[in-house]
């Protein structure tokens, strides 16, 4: 046995396996057809279950029970035995034999969870050793480990221990953190930003009440139509807005923008948000109009830029 590997068994986690757990592993593994199908489903499903006892000893929140999981015929992945940490993604659990020295892994699978945790469940089936796992991404990936992933065969000596599982998982919180972190700033930027503008209410719009800037071109019992002359980089556009609402929560908007003398400028460009990102239109060829529908929230903040070159002008608006 390798050093490695003998490093592996001293930081692997004994677990134990509960009478409830076989009893929800072989009522789950029973909605299968073939032998060979329950005995595979049967382990899978005990090495999630102790997955999921052991993450949520250690504060980790995890979620194993929607009803879908525990039905086979609404699985359309069949065998998969993964295990949801919730805004962290999926760990995939494998079950080890023992005495098992690789595994093998489809390389298309590598990008579609955190990664993948190896347990160890004892021929007594009353307990189960939590070994090591395989992360789907590694920051520090060497060239042999991208042979591995190629091959998609992997010694268990070149797993990784449970301990280096924490810590991953800890530096993937941190991550989700700071994602969430940059989108409170991106929102709290954006509320200051309209705090001083001048706001376009397009509800009002829908209960005949209109800016003096805006004039009304189109209405009937569900939507309304305006329109406004803007001036850029000494030239004359005109925006439109319509405005629909089919229930209470969506308001449907589509912003349409022409210029008044002829064609659009090529390099133009009319930008919106979109949820985290801005969706961008780009005049490329001769072009009369650029059009972009929008379903947005009942109260939602959104602004159209217009753009050629550096000069940019935005109108405000609440749906």
């Amino acid at each position: 046995m390798s050093d490695k590997l003998n490093v592996l068994r001293e930081l692997a986690i004994p677990f134990p396996v509960t009478a409830s757990f076989r009893r929800q592993a072989r009522a789950y593994a029973s909605q299968y057809f073939t032998q060979d199908a329950q005995e595979r489903v049967y382990f899978k499903t005990l090495a999630v279950l102790v997955a999921d006892a052991y993450f949520r000893l250690l504060g980790f929140e995890t979620n194993i029970i929607q009803p879908e999981r525990w039905n086979a015929a609404r699985r359309l992945w069949s065998e998969v035995s993964d295990l949801e940490l919730p805004g962290l993604g999926n760990l995939e659990c494998c079950v080890l034999a023992t005495g098992q020295d690789t595994v093998i892994l489809p390389p298309a699978s590598l990008s579609n969870h955190i990664g993948y945790l190896f347990v160890e469940i004892a021929s007594s089936e009353k307990e189960a050793t939590l070994f090591g796992f395989l992360p789907a991404f590694h920051p520090e990936t060497t060239d042999t480990e991208v042979a591995m992933a190629q091959s998609a065969r992997f010694a268990i000596a070149d797993l990784q221990s449970m301990d280096d599982l924490i810590d991953y998982l800890a530096q993937q919180e941190t991550s989700s953190f700071t994602d969430s972190l940059t989108e409170i700033v991106k929102t709290n930027d954006l509320t200051r930003e309209f705090a001083e503008k001048k706001i376009t209410y397009l509800r009002n719009w829908l209960n005949n009440i209109y800016e003096a800037d805006w004039e009304p071109s189109m209405r009937d019992l569900r939507s309304a139509t305006c329109k406004k002359k803007l001036q850029l980089a000494g030239q004359v556009f005109e925006m439109q807005l319509s405005v629909s609402q089919n229930n209470d929560k969506l308001i449907f908007v589509r912003v349409n923008v022409q210029c008044k003398n002829g064609s659009l400028p090529r390099g133009m460009q009319v930008s919106v948000p979109d949820e985290s990102d801005i969706y961008t239109e780009t005049v490329n060829e001769a072009a009369d109009l650029i059009s972009i529908p929008l379903e947005l929230s009942s109260g939602e903040e959104f602004w159209v830029e217009l753009r050629i070159g550096e000069i940019f002008m935005r109108e405000y608006f609440i749906a």
